[in-house]
């Protein structure tokens, strides 16, 4: 039965009545204290001034609008921008869809009086969500008004970065219908990027403005501006800005003007890297290393033909002949993090207590060192053992069915062809070891501390393309593949990810030989075909390029009927519903994941580099939603950050 429309009026005129209370106090003050940030520390004060409000009203709606403000915002996702800010075994926190009519009519009723703009669209929001019809438009165009007033009225746009992004998606979206407004966003974020001081973060503005295809007319000048901020830098943050300005000069169409831009960050790395060479410091050599591969991976930015006319067509050479002489070729330099042997039975506590309670990049680095990676000389050794004590097995033929029983191989014994020059009885074995030691690993440590670390810690794709981003294995037109596959195994989808995982470790091992000398392809009546994997993983070089325990790892993870074989298993479509949870899946994420992310680990760990890294570059990188305590979103687990 509908209500009387003068029933609504004072329904409404009550909860106006209860808003213009509130804002009496101090709860919506505009301006931050102590670096607070915007929506999160809103969700704490209307909480706590609904628990001491002198009115059931101001009550009710303190406590709805602290809810509104405490969701974590997915601004990618266009289906469901926003989660739950905590969630955990014994429950979680409110999202959009637990709001009951009621609540939306309450909603409602206040939206438009709402002074805090972004609060206004984060309402705003919410009701296009949950509306249907015209009435999802009148309310995402309410959203983008708002998100402008904040943009026109100088609000510190970059704590409430989401806003910006979700609007900006919200215009693009619904097209001629917001225009006017999408541009007048766009001018404004346009006019930032131009005017403000590099302390005043505008390389970040530049970042937006390109994710979402905008200030297209305005890409020479945008450019020209992160050119002059990286000029008048000598830092990490200058860096940054070398990779705008390029990314900018390509917008508009001025490619020897970003070819320019790659060769001089390739310059300014190996400056420092050079500087780096020549200290007593131990640990100087590692991080020269460190930024050689990142040159190189710039420099391959840049056709080779352009290379050749710039005069640096033999600077890929030199760069592999550094790294190699720094002793870290890309997957090889990252060191082996071991922890004390424990029984299986308290693995599980271990695992769990490793992760917990720490910051969310700390967790994700406890979560990537919770085991070492795979021994080649230790599975030898013990293959070789258990082959002394029972060698009986090791003198005959093996046959190796599939799942669904076909004969996909057939070993020799011992003495047979030798399988990555080890004797075939021996390889056997240690793949025998092999998968026995992921399957614990999995099912006793990894599987428990990712269940805790997921609970605890919410990290978006931003905070992966972060990660793959700041990666010097990580090649520059695979990052935001890679960051979608390690995502995925994040939120749960091993499968998935080892689907997307398997290919892109052959195009990196692939991309290393290349950078070694290695021919990687073979000509054939005019025909050029890349070499496979497994063939690629037999050459005596792919030791000396990677270390024999990630090469080890990798043969016997992804490569030969022998073991998981991922690769083919992937590449051949006989990936079942069987595999969906299986721990080779899981066992793949987190092995990528680790080689990924002990680059990133070490570049935010270089006290030099730490010390000169722009608060801009930090924002962008370093503190992306969950990943430490100047974050724009709450994690999971945590009320507020820490």
């Amino acid at each position: 039965m509908t209500r009387p429309k003068a029933d609504d009026r004072d329904d409404s005129d009550k909860w106006r009545a209860a808003l213009r209370q509130m804002e009496d106090s101090a709860v919506f003050r505009a301006e931050p204290i102590d670096g607070e940030e915007r929506l999160p520390s809103l969700w704490g004060r209307l909480r706590d001034f609904g628990h001491a409000a002198s009115s059931t009203e101001e009550t009710e709606l303190a406590i709805l609008l602290s809810q509104v403000a405490s969701f974590s915002a997915r601004p990618d996702d266009w289906v469901a921008p926003y989660e739950p800010m905590l969630n955990m075994v014994e429950g979680r926190t409110a999202a959009p869809d637990d709001l009951s009519q009621r609540q939306l009519d309450i909603l409602m009723a206040v939206a438009d009086d709402l002074r805090d703009p972004l609060l206004r669209a984060r309402v705003c929001d919410v009701l296009a969500i949950r509306g249907t019809g015209s009435q999802r438009f009148r309310w995402y165009e309410a959203e983008v008004n708002a998100v402008l007033q904040a943009t026109l009225s100088g609000e510190r746009w970059l704590r409430d970065r989401d806003a910006w992004d979700r609007a900006l998606l919200i215009g693009r979206r619904l097209g001629p219908a917001l225009q006017t407004q999408l541009q007048a966003l766009a001018t404004a974020l346009t006019q930032y990027a131009l005017s403000a001081e590099s302390s005043d973060f505008p390389g970040s503005v530049a970042d937006l403005l390109a994710k979402h295809s905008m200030a297209r007319d305005h890409a020479s000048p945008i450019a020209a501006r992160m050119r002059a901020i990286a000029q008048a830098d000598s830092s990490e943050a200058a860096r940054g800005y070398l990779v705008r300005a390029a990314t900018w000069h390509r917008i508009a169409g001025k490619l020897d003007a970003a070819f320019a831009d790659r060769l001089s960050l390739v310059r300014h790395l190996m400056s420092e890297a050079a500087r780096l060479d020549g200290e007593a410091d131990s640990n100087a050599r590692h991080r020269s290393a460190h930024l050689y591969e990142r040159a190189l991976k710039e420099l391959r930015e840049i056709p080779r033909r352009r290379r050749e006319e710039l005069g640096v067509g033999e600077l890929t050479a030199e760069l592999a002949s550094l790294i190699r002489a720094a002793g870290a070729a890309t997957l090889g330099t990252m060191g082996v993090f071991e922890s004390d042997a424990v029984d299986l039975s308290d693995s599980r506590k271990q695992s769990v207590e490793a992760v917990s309670g720490r910051e969310p990049i700390e967790a994700l680095m406890a979560f990537v060192a919770l085991m070492p990676t795979a021994s080649y000389a230790n599975e030898r050794s013990q293959a070789e053992k258990m082959i002394s004590e029972h060698p009986l097995q090791s003198l005959f033929s093996n046959v190796h069915y599939s799942r669904d029983g076909r004969v996909i191989h057939r070993s020799a014994g011992r003495g047979g062809p030798p399988i990555y020059g080890e004797d075939p009885a021996i390889w056997r074995q240690m793949i025998q070891s092999y998968e026995f030691r992921i399957a614990l690993m999995a099912q006793g440590a990894l599987a428990p501390a990712w269940v805790a670390l997921s609970n605890e810690h919410r990290l978006t794709m931003a905070n992966f393309m972060e990660i793959t981003r700041g990666s010097s294995i990580v090649p520059s037109d695979r990052e935001r593949l890679l960051a979608q596959a390690l995502y995925y195994g994040y939120d749960g989808d091993f499968i998935t990810a080892a689907q997307l995982l398997a290919p892109q470790i052959e195009h990196i091992v692939r991309l290393h030989l290349r950078n070694a000398g290695q021919q990687t392809s073979t000509l054939e009546n005019g025909v050029e075909q890349e070499v496979g994997l497994s063939a690629l993983m037999s050459r005596d070089a792919v030791t000396e390029i990677f270390g024999e325990d990630i090469a080890f790892e990798i043969r016997a993870l992804f490569c030969g009927p022998i073991g998981p074989n991922l690769r083919n298993e992937i590449a051949h479509g006989l990936v079942s519903d069987e595999s969906v949870g299986s721990v080779q899946a899981l066992y793949c994420w987190w092995f990528v994941l680790h080689l990924v992310f002990l680059p990133f680990w070490n570049r935010l760990h270089d006290a030099e580099t730490a010390d000169s890294h722009e608060p801009a570059e930090r924002e962008q990188h370093s503190t992306e939603p969950g990943m430490s305590s100047g974050d724009r979103q709450p994690e999971r687990g945590t009320p507020t950050r820490s």
